[in-house]
């Protein structure tokens, strides 16, 4: 398997981990290269994520061998746990985006604040019915707020993402997924 710019993908074995990485310096990824490389990433990432559940790092990760030996030290033990428990498992997100209400500005701060109070109010509802909707599917849930409304994170058995889907389509959601369950890996 090829990585960003083709460079080799290469394991390394700590403990009971296998771990996917590239040796690929700074200077090679260019501005104006950025998102096709991100691209790339992603996708060496969902390819490993078809097989099996991952800890994705973020990209760019940028660390020595040494580095990432050390980090895999401290944190081997959390990650095995993490990746036995949800060796079948997805993450599932949904995004609540609070409407706008009236089209009138509020003319008070004090407008401002009920109007604000009301879309969060109507978000937390919204999130009560789509959690009862699904709860067939998901084994747990995480939330954000967020200044646009709110973010749903599913924890989804691999098995029940079509249903999941099936359930979603036609109310007008914005979803994505199934992604790696990193929302539940805690610290």
């Amino acid at each position: 398997m090829k990585g960003i710019h083709g460079a080799e993908v290469r394991t390394a074995v700590v403990g009971e981990l296998t771990v996917l990485y590239s040796e690929i310096e700074k200077e090679r990824i260019l501005p104006e290269q950025f998102q096709d490389a991100a691209l790339e990433f992603h996708r060496v990432v969902h390819a490993a994520f078809a097989n099996a559940a991952v800890v994705p790092f973020r990209f760019p990760t940028w660390i020595s061998t040494e580095e990432l030996a050390d980090h895999l030290k401290l944190e081997a033990e959390r990650y095995r746990l993490f990746l036995t428990h949800h060796a079948d498992h997805v993450q599932m997100e949904l995004r609540l985006r609070l409407t706008a209400g009236e089209t009138q500005r509020p003319s008070t701060g004090t407008e401002h604040l009920r109007a604000r109070a009301a879309q969060l109010r109507q978000a937390e509802n919204a999130a009560r019915e789509i959690k009862q909707l699904l709860a067939d599917y998901v084994i747990e849930w995480r939330e954000r707020d967020i200044p646009e409304g709110k973010r749903l994170f599913a924890l989804v058995k691999r098995g029940d993402v079509a249903s999941f889907r099936e359930r979603l389509s036609g109310r007008g959601l914005s979803w994505s997924g199934p992604w790696p369950a990193m929302e539940f890996l805690g610290k």
